[in-house]
Parts: C-alpha cells; structure tokens; sequence
C-alpha cells in the first residue's frame, strides 16, 4: 500500500513539472533583456527562497492528503465492515451506494446490486407500504423506522428494521438495514410457547375442575359410607329406643282382656289406658322422625343450635348406652348459633360418641362415662367429647384421622369414621377437628 502511494506522488510531480516546463517557454517570448549581475542574483534568491516555500507548502499537501486518505481508508472499512447494511437511495428506490453487510444481508454482490431497486427484495403484498414509506421520508426531515420482511434471492425470508433519513438536498436518503431475524424468530418462539402454555393452563383448569368433582364426589361417597355404616349402629338404638314402650304397649293391651273378665274394665280404666297407649305410640313416632332426620342429606348450609342438634344426636344412643352401663355427662353453656350442614355436624357427633363407646367397652372400664361439653370461645363454637378409657397410644395418635385407619380389625370397623369426621368439619364446615390426651382418656374437640 506504501509502495503504490509513493510511486502515485512521484508520477503527480512528472507531470507536474511537465506542466510549468511548458508554461516556461509559452513565457519566453514575454522576458526582459539580459539583466545586471546584482539584479540576477536577487531574481536567484527569490527563486530559490519561494522554491523552499513551495516546497514545505507542497510537504503540508502531501501530509494533509495522507492524513484524509487514512481517514477515508478507516471510514471505509468502518462503512464497509459494519454490523448494519447501509444502502444509499434516490427517490426512485434505486440503490446509488451499499457497504458490504448491506449486500451480504441480501445475499448479492455489491456491483450486481448498484443501479437495482431495493423495492425488489420487498415481498410484492408490501412493496406498496414500502413505496409509502419511501416517500414520507423524501418529504420529511425526521427519521423514519419500520420493521420489514425482505426476500433474499435464495428465498430466504430475512426480518430487518429499517432506519430512513433524507439528506438535505432531497435528492438521496440514507438508508440503515439492521438483521432482526434472530430476534423476530425467538419472538415468534415465545409467543408460540406463550399461545402453547396458555392451551396448557386452559387444559389443566379443565383437569383440576375434574379432579376436584372426582374428589368431592369421592368424598360424598365416603361420607355416605360411612353414614350407611352408622346406619346399623342406628337399628341397633332403634330396636333398644323400642323394646320398652313396645313392653309398655303389650301389657297395656294385655290388661284389656283380664279387667274386662273380672268385671273392672271401666270407662276410666279404658281411656286411662288408651292415653298412655298414644303416648307410647307417639314416642316411637317421634324416635322414626329423629332417625330419618339424621339420614337426610343437607342441601344448603342452614343456621341452627349446637346445644339442640347435640341434644338431639345425644337422645339417639343415649339409651343404648346407658344399657351398656355407659354415663353421660352433658354440660351445654349459653346457645352457641352455626350456619352450616346440621346433620354432617351430627354425624360427626355419632361417630366420635361411638368411637368413645368402643374404646370403652373394649377396655371394661369401671365407671365408663363419656362427657360432653357446648359452649362458645374466642368467637367460636366449641364441642368437646371426652372419655375415661385411657387415652390414645402416642405411636398412633398421627394415624387416627386417615383413611380406614382403624385399631378394632377389619370385622368391626372400616376406618372411615373419624377420617370423614374430620372432612366434615375441617374441609365442609371450615373448622378444625383434634384429639388429644387428658389424665385418663382422650378428648376430641370440634371448633367451627
């Protein structure tokens, strides 16, 4: 490169000399006569004094030349070099000027792309907005940007922002072409796996409504389980809340027979009996009406008294507990009010007076009671039922409320009992159901 820039000096300075040698004799004609000596050697010295000055003025040129050529050399490959296409156009579209990142963009030799429109590497249904484009910038001083999609010539589609400004003339613009391919591809990627994420959430709501019905339906199953469960504990009651007013019942009309043989059948004697005999008869109806009440599915969360439902569930197995020598202990403080699924609530109560009743006749105890205490605290409801048969083994306590857990064996107990005790209340009702160890039993507490 230095070689070639010193022999193109030399060659300027040829002709140069060429030139002043020509103008030298064209002059000839024109000199003046001979001079004196002294008047030569001044004409001498200022030719050789304004010689040194063209020379350090032509040393300054030189310098000044050498300094804008690396300039424009350091430019150009800065031009040419650059990450972004820089194209030159007329108002036409016509490309007058490209760097080499332009033309590797579009995949085009520069010489082949001067003189071409840069319309053509626009897909046709955009040409017309590129054209519109291309004129807003003509017309307007600003600075125009878009995003567009070119077409190279191996048809591959590339996704460039263009940045468009006019010069001042008008008469050209500049033109940056910046390659967005990458960007607009992981853009497209990430909306596909936006659309793809969104599907998926729109599926898996689908599939978590389906799991929760199967859950409650499951539930509903357990729950209804177990109450058929609790069901036979209920014939049993039945059969003992009957026997004595059926007695009661049989001697009365046993006594109709005798008292008309012996002549003491009155009208006082027979309407005395006949009350009684309706009493009995509506005790029994009142006991049938308790029972099919507690096997009624709750519908809708209703407001009711926890001291009257637990009296009531009480009546249901008071008798036959007291046949197995069973005391109760019932101690129901102020008028505590819920609002929720009163016969659920009861037959948590069954369940929990059951697993009382089992742990204490399975162990004898002397003096068995179960107590049971109502009343509100801290803004709510509290019931707790507590027994003297010794309280829960530590190892089990964990295992109490989970499903078909059981200690009685498979012949007395399906272990679903406590376990959808504790769904009524904590999952239904909103409450908590725990159990815990007092000096000589176990203590369960419903607090809603």
């Amino acid at each position: 490169m230095g070689a070639d820039k010193e022999q193109r000096l030399l060659t300027e300075a040829a002709k140069l000399r060429s030139h002043a040698e020509e103008r030298l004799q064209a002059r000839t004609a024109e000199l003046h006569p001979p001079r004196s000596k002294e008047e030569m050697q001044r004409l001498v010295h200022e030719l050789e004094v304004h010689q040194i000055e063209l020379e350090m003025q032509n040393a300054e040129l030189r310098q000044a030349r050498d300094e804008v050529e690396t300039v424009l050399e350091k430019y150009t490959d800065l031009y040419d070099f650059a990450p972004v296409g820089y194209f030159t156009l007329d108002p036409e579209g016509t490309i007058r000027a490209v760097n080499l990142t332009g033309a590797s963009l579009l995949g085009v030799e520069r010489s082949r792309l001067l003189g071409r429109r840069f319309g053509v590497f626009v897909p046709i249904n955009a040409r017309s907005f590129f054209s519109e484009l291309l004129g807003k910038v003509f017309a307007s001083q600003g600075k125009m940007s878009r995003e567009v999609t070119l077409t190279r010539e191996e048809n591959h589609p590339l996704f460039v922002q263009i940045e468009a400004v006019a010069d001042i003339s008008r008469k050209e613009c500049r033109v940056a072409v910046i390659d967005i391919t990458e960007r607009r591809i992981a853009e497209d990627a990430l909306t596909e796996k936006r659309r793809e994420l969104e599907e998926l959430n729109r599926s898996l709501e689908v599939r978590i409504v389906k799991a929760v019905d199967e859950v409650r339906r499951k539930d509903e199953m357990l729950i209804l389980q177990d109450r058929l469960a609790v069901m036979g504990e209920m014939i049993n009651n039945i059969a003992h809340q009957w026997r004595q007013p059926l007695n009661s019942l049989g001697l009365l009309t046993q006594q109709l027979p005798i008292f008309y043989d012996s002549g003491k059948l009155s009208r006082e004697f027979l309407v005395e009996n006949t009350v009684k005999g309706m009493e009995l008869i509506q005790h029994m109806s009142r006991t049938i009406d308790d029972f099919r009440n507690f096997f009624r599915s709750d519908k809708e969360k209703v407001t009711f008294s926890v001291n009257q439902l637990t009296a009531r569930t009480l009546s249901l197995v008071e008798k036959s507990f007291k046949d197995q020598k069973i005391g109760i202990a019932l101690n129901l403080e102020g008028d505590p009010i819920l609002t929720g699924y009163p016969n659920e609530y009861a037959q948590v109560l069954l369940n929990i007076f059951m697993n009382a009743r089992d742990a204490l006749l399975s162990r004898s105890v002397d003096n068995a009671l179960i107590s049971i205490h109502a009343f509100a605290e801290g803004g709510k409801t509290v019931v707790t039922i507590t027994d003297n048969a010794g309280g829960v083994a530590e190892e089990i306590m964990g295992k109490l409320f989970d499903p078909y857990f059981t200690t009685k064996g498979p012949d007395k107990g399906t272990g679903i009992g406590l376990f959808m005790s504790k769904t009524i209340v904590e999952k239904n009702m909103g409450g908590r159901l725990t159990v815990r160890n007092t000096g000589n039993g176990a203590e369960f507490r419903i607090e809603i």
